[in-house]
């Protein structure tokens, strides 16, 4: 999606553009009560609070330092709100809407890198609520990161299954917490256009909630985005593509293509409106058919490497429509059903389907036999995975791969010895590859063979210093199987600083649990 930072004129500002709230108040009507409810307090520290704290709920004992940070926000005074709050968090380490808050404050400061990190350490204390991820997803899409914009969107959907949540939020951060409004004036020359960011953020959200299936939330979402910024050509394609795909409603798809279409050429994005162009034209109008599907690969290729998957399945569909045995567009496709299980959607069965028609057109093309044995695996068909891999050897002889998923599948079917001997035949033809050396030691480990194993999880970290899980193995391996205690504890603190890197949570409290052990028997 478009980044768009437009630099706005303080003197024109409010003659070019109505407040936010305004703008959606006009835009859609049942936004209107929301947004009264809001508008409608005066900017006293009680009536704000309760905003907050109906929106960001917290059992504070003292509320009254918190309402002060809350009271400089609104009004501006962003050093000082930060210096307040900071005060609150010596008395309340807890307090996760002080780290939201503060990171609004830095949001206004302009400095992405603590706005961001203090949106993290609220995320961790409380990483159940929305709120949270739609800011932390705005900041990260500020900074161009986009895939961890995206990745902090799909996080809503679940906790937040309707858009009007993050709708509500987002007027609220923008029109009552005074964004854009620092009486230092430190960002004179760094102005925001907030409606565009605003209808970019939603139509982004939109994208994460079509994604996990939810097309009324999409819908919402990407409405709100055209009618915040009616020249914004992502959400007029993306409500196109939705009426084309899951709402049925050609005329109303053509309309927003067709607006998409006149956009994109203004931008001189020819190459997107020719896209969108095709999308609601008959197919038959095309003349350069091969172009076209070429064309579309390369934006599927763009939109997956978004992990926009099903974004990216629709541009492959295209793709084959207009080239009805292309290759590249059905392997890819497969690839994106894959991908899809990381956001807790079935897709494998569709996958598998791609993968063997892939097959059906090249025989010869190996990656289509790997990327359905490994989509077998998935499925817990370890018996048609070893199938398809044993005729893949055939195939191709020389394929790591081939032999890395005949030794899960073997190990998986507790076959211990076959899975070793596939996965040293892997390690062979692939020494550097971190994923086969680990396989390969947790394989040593299930056949007893501990020297082995401790040699192959030396390899792991040789080859990535800073891998946690080839720490902790060896730690383990030093600690009970080949007593070494100081090798153990060497291996266990590293993996203990590595996996707090991560917020692996989890696993840092089974090492210190294992440390602990270890210094009560030393």
């Amino acid at each position: 999606m478009a980044k768009n930072k437009t630099k706005i004129k303080q003197g024109k500002a409010s003659a070019a553009l109505l407040t936010l709230g305004e703008k959606l108040k006009t835009s859609n009507p049942d936004m209107a009560e929301h947004f009264e409810a809001i508008k409608s307090m005066e900017l006293s520290v009680p009536r704000l609070v309760q905003v907050i704290e109906d929106l960001l709920p917290y059992p504070w004992e003292d509320p009254e330092l918190f309402e002060e940070g809350i009271k400089l926000t609104a009004q501006g005074f962003y050093n000082e709100a930060i210096a307040v709050f900071r005060d609150v968090l010596r008395m309340s380490p807890n307090a996760y809407p002080a780290y939201h808050l503060m990171g609004h404050v830095y949001m206004a400061l302009g400095n992405r890198k603590e706005e961001i990190e203090n949106y993290r350490k609220a995320a961790r204390l409380k990483p159940n609520y929305p709120q949270i991820y739609i800011d932390l997803g705005t900041a990260y899409w500020m900074q161009g990161k986009e895939k961890k914009s995206y990745a902090a969107f799909k996080k809503i959907v679940p906790m937040a299954p309707d858009f009007s949540i993050a709708d509500y939020w987002l007027t609220f951060i923008f029109d009552r917490l005074g964004r854009n409004r620092d009486v230092y004036e430190m960002n004179e020359e760094n102005l925001e256009a907030p409606l565009k960011v605003y209808a970019s953020i939603s139509g982004l959200i939109g994208q994460a909630y079509l994604e996990f299936g939810c097309h009324a939330a999409a819908r919402q979402a990407f409405k709100r985005s055209v009618r915040v910024w009616p020249e914004f050509a992502d959400g007029h394609y993306l409500l196109g593509v939705l009426h084309i795909k899951k709402l049925r409603n050609p005329k109303r798809a053509v309309k927003y293509l067709e607006i998409a279409e006149q956009l994109y050429i203004r931008q001189n994005d020819f190459q997107r409106a020719a896209l969108v162009h095709q999308l609601y034209r008959p197919k038959e109008e095309v003349q350069e058919k091969n172009k076209a599907a070429e064309e579309w690969l390369k934006e599927g290729l763009r939109l997956q490497n978004l992990t926009w998957y099903q974004a990216a399945v629709d541009a492959y569909q295209m793709a084959r429509g207009f080239k009805p045995d292309f290759l590249d567009a059905y392997y890819n496709m497969g690839v994106a059903y894959g991908c899809m299980e990381e956001n807790g959607i079935d897709a494998l069965h569709k996958a598998v389907w791609v993968f063997k028609k892939s097959i059906d057109l090249n025989p010869e093309f190996i990656h289509a036999y790997t990327a359905l044995g490994a989509s077998y695996i998935k499925q817990g068909d370890t018996k048609e995975a070893i199938e398809v891999l044993n005729r893949a050897e055939k195939v191709c002889p020389k394929d790591s791969n081939v032999y890395f998923y005949l030794g899960i599948a073997s190990r998986i079917n507790s076959q211990y010895e076959e899975a070793v001997a596939y996965l040293k035949n892997a390690v062979a033809l692939k020494p550097d590859s971190v994923q086969v050396q680990f396989y390969l030691g947790l394989s040593l480990l299930d056949a007893k063979l501990h020297e082995e194993a401790c040699s192959a999880f030396r390899d792991v970290i040789r080859i990535k210093p800073d891998f946690a899980d080839g720490h902790m193995m060896l730690g383990n391996l030093y600690r009970e199987s080949i007593p070494e205690p100081d090798k153990a504890v060497y291996h266990l603190k590293r993996a203990e600083k590595l996996f707090m890197k991560m917020e692996d949570f989890q696993r840092v409290g089974y090492i210190r649990q294992l440390l602990a052990r270890s210094a009560k028997t030393s």
